[in-house]
Parts: C-alpha cells; structure tokens; sequence
C-alpha cells in the first residue's frame, strides 16, 4: 500500500506503475461469457483405487479429462456452462465413480462454471442422486436426470436416455441402446409448445435410437438441433424427419469422448442467429493412448483439425 501511495505522489517513479501493469497483462480478468457453452462426452471416471492410489479401471481416464479441464479454465473469456453428454460413471455407474467425478468437475465450478451432468448407459441414477441430489430436485420429469440450460439465444435441454434393467445388480452391465420415457416426451410437448424461443436438444444416446422423439420432432420446428455422444466420435451430420417441409433437416452433432476413440471437447458459441460448434481435438486412440501411435491415429486428428458447424436458429 505504501509503494502504491508513493507512486500516486510521484509521478516520476514509474516502476511501480510499469510492475503492475505487466502483472496485469499476465493474468487477466477471468470473464465468463454467456453464450460459451463447452460441450464434453464420455468421461467415464472410476472411483475404485488400487494400492498406488491410482483407478482400478481405465487410469488414464481422470488424466485425459483434466488435460480438457486445464484447456477449459485456460479459455478467455471463461464458458458460463460445461455440459456433459452422459457415461460420466466408468462403467457401472458405482457412487465411488460419481464421487471422484464431482471432485475432478468442481475445479469448473470453482471458476464460476456451471456444470450440468447427463445420464449415459454406463450410469445409474440412484447413485448418481446420491453424489447430485440438486438433479432429483431439480428435474421437471420426476426420477429422470432431464435439466434445462437457459442460454442467451436458446434454450438447452438435457435428456435422459439411459434405459436400466429391473433388479439391476451392483456390477451388472444395463441396457447398451437407449430410450426416452413417455413422461418426458409427454413435458418436452409442453414446454415447446410454450417456447417462443430456440431449442437444442441433447441426450447421450443418437437420435436413430431415440425412435419417439424423432416421431415428435416431426412437428416441432422450434427444435433447431440434436446434440449427443455415446459413439465416441466426433460427426457432423442431418437428420432428415420432417419430410416436404420447410424445415425438414436437423442438425446433429456427436461429440468426442475422453475415453477411446476422438479424444477432446466441443465449443458452443450462440447468437441471435445461431450456433457455431468448433471441436477441440486431443488426439485419436483405441482402446488406450500410446507413445508410439498408428499412423491413421495421427491422421484421424489432422483431419479433425478445423473440424466445425453451424446450427442455425
């Protein structure tokens, strides 16, 4: 405080005043932007450790995700919202899975980052309510993981498309395709019918399994796009669903994964006009990284190099 005084008085001791200017041109403002939205899929985190301390299953995974965390809280300006697609459980959707997720997540919502988490075939929603009680709460479809993200040009709408056996065991494997439930259905028609807005949906599984939505979406122009992950690979790509009308293509996007396949993020900048998607590549491997990868690996990543798209409202 003294030398900040001095340097008030004293015009001609710059040094101070030239100090701080250059730490403020190192660390800039961490300004968060409304209409970033990051777009993460399969991240498929364990919470059983081994005596190294390290995941009993798939340890590269929190590796891999906090490489895109780091990239993420290094954006400038900051996304308002990090959306994850579904499969944030390992495998089988264990509470330890979820806990350890929360953990590795929080760095976002620390930066001022909301976080909206997505129900994926290797997750379970009784234990991910136990880890995220605010989504059983939350929910406008009661005992589904259904979350909408107010965004400044659009509304972002979250679906559950996790489909789980009856009597599922601790460690037994669920439904691989999935679905969505007629309640949801039923309060999707509701709220777009009240819509005077812009829609994009998402949901972990494609819109080619989604067999009701699609049939609902035929006369729902107000839905300007369908997001999803579930493949592991990033696609851009149309659905064709509302045949000899105007607006009878709708975009879909399938997002990378941060466990085999495309490896990285997307990014959602909005405006009144529409969406542009860019997607942030990390690499290419499968089943596991490795020093030395295959020749079509690295291809796979430059040709995903300048890989984006635009949804238009």
């Amino acid at each position: 405080m003294l030398a900040l005084g001095g340097a008030a008085v004293l015009p001609a001791n710059a040094t101070v005043l030239d100090k701080i200017e250059e730490l403020s041109a190192e660390a800039p403002a961490k300004k968060i932007d409304p209409s970033l939205t990051v777009l993460l899929s399969d991240i498929h985190i364990c919470g059983e450790f081994n005596e190294d301390g390290k995941p009993a299953h798939y340890p590269y995974n929190p590796t891999s995700l906090q490489i895109c965390i780091d990239e993420i809280l290094a954006m400038r300006p900051l996304p308002a919202n990090v959306l994850v697609f579904g499969d944030v459980a390992w495998d089988y959707g264990l509470e330890e899975d979820y806990r350890y997720a929360a953990e590795l997540l929080r760095q976002l919502e620390e930066a001022g980052i909301r976080v909206t988490l997505g129900m994926g075939n290797h997750d379970r929603r009784a234990a991910f309510f136990k880890v995220f009680p605010q989504y059983a709460q939350s929910t406008p479809v009661e005992g589904r993981v259904v979350s909408v993200v107010k965004l400044p040009d659009v509304d972002f709408i979250m679906l559950d498309s996790l489909v789980e056996k009856p009597d599922l065991k601790p460690r037994q494997s669920t439904t691989v395709s999935g679905t969505i439930s007629d309640e949801q259905i039923e309060w999707l028609n509701g709220y777009l019918a009240k819509s005077d807005r812009p829609v994009i949906l998402g949901a972990h599984h494609p819109l080619n399994e989604l067999h009701s939505l699609t049939k609902m979406l035929v006369d729902s122009p107000t839905v300007a796009a369908f997001i999803y992950g579930h493949v592991h690979i990033w696609n851009k790509s149309v659905s064709i669903i509302r045949p000899r009308k105007p607006q009878h293509m709708l975009p879909t996007v399938a997002l990378p994964a941060t466990f085999y396949g495309d490896i990285g993020f997307a990014v959602m900048r909005t405006s009144p006009k529409g969406a542009k998607i860019t997607y942030s590549s990390k690499g290419f491997w499968w089943p596991q990284p490795s020093d030395n990868p295959p020749a079509e690996w690295l291809q796979r990543q430059k040709d995903l190099a300048n890989e984006e798209c635009m949804i238009l409202f």
